[in-house]
C-alpha cells in the first residue's frame, strides 16, 4: 500500500464535483447567450443575462483550470518533456506540482486574509460592524445589474485554491511513487 493513497481518492472526488459544475456552468453560458441573442432579434434584451453569462464563464474558468491541472492537460512545455529522459521528465512534473502546491497555499492564505472570517465572527456576523472594524467591503459589494452579492462569486477563489492544491498534491504523490496513478481521472 502506498503512503499517500488518499490523495488521488480525494482528488477524484473533487474531479467529480468539478466536472458536474463545469458542465452546468458551460450549459448556463450557452443557454443565456442563446436566449439573449434570440430576444435581441425581436428587439428585446435581458441585461441580467449578459451579466449572468459573464459570471458563469468566470466561474467555469476557475473550475476548468483546476480540472486541467489534475488531468495533466494544462498547457505545458511538451517538447521539453519529450526531449529529456523519462526520469528527468518525471522530475519536471514533480517540480511543477510543487510550484502549484505553493501557489495554491499562497492563494488560500490570501483568500483567508481577504474574506477575513475570524473578524466576521468577532463582529458577531454583523456586516456593518465588520466593515467598520476592517474597512473590508467584500460582503456588501454587488454586481451592477442583478445586484447579487459578489461574495458568492468570489467564493470560487478559495475553492480553486483548495482543489488546485489537492490536485497538485495528488499529481506529486503519483510522480514520486507515493500513490498509485489514478486511471479514473482522465475519464
Amino acid at each position: 500500500m502506498r503512503a499517500l493513497w488518499f490523495l488521488p481518492a480525494l482528488s477524484r472526488g473533487l474531479v467529480r464535483i468539478e466536472r458536474v459544475a463545469l458542465m452546468a456552468l458551460i450549459a448556463a453560458v450557452a443557454g443565456l447567450v442563446l436566449v439573449n441573442v434570440g430576444l435581441r432579434a425581436t428587439g428585446r434584451t435581458l441585461a441580467w443575462a449578459d451579466e449572468a453569462a459573464i459570471l458563469c464563464m468566470t466561474l467555469a474558468g476557475f473550475v476548468g483550470a483546476s480540472l486541467m491541472l489534475r488531468m495533466r492537460t494544462a498547457p505545458a512545455v511538451a517538447l521539453l518533456h519529450q526531449l529529456v529522459p523519462e526520469g528527468v521528465a518525471r522530475g519536471l512534473r514533480a517540480l511543477v506540482s510543487v510550484v502549484v502546491v505553493a501557489f495554491g497555499g499562497v492563494l488560500a492564505w490570501l483568500c483567508w486574509r481577504w474574506l477575513d472570517p475570524l473578524a466576521l465572527v468577532a463582529a458577531g456576523f454583523d456586516i456593518a460592524v465588520f466593515e467598520a472594524a476592517t474597512f473590508n467591503f467584500v460582503y456588501t459589494e454587488t454586481t451592477p445589474v442583478m445586484r447579487l452579492p459578489k461574495v458568492w462569486v468570489f467564493l470560487v477563489m478559495p475553492w480553486f485554491a483548495l482543489s488546485l492544491t489537492v490536485h497538485a498534491l495528488a499529481n506529486l504523490a503519483e510522480d514520486l511513487g507515493l500513490a498509485a496513478p489514478d486511471g479514473d481521472v482522465g475519464r
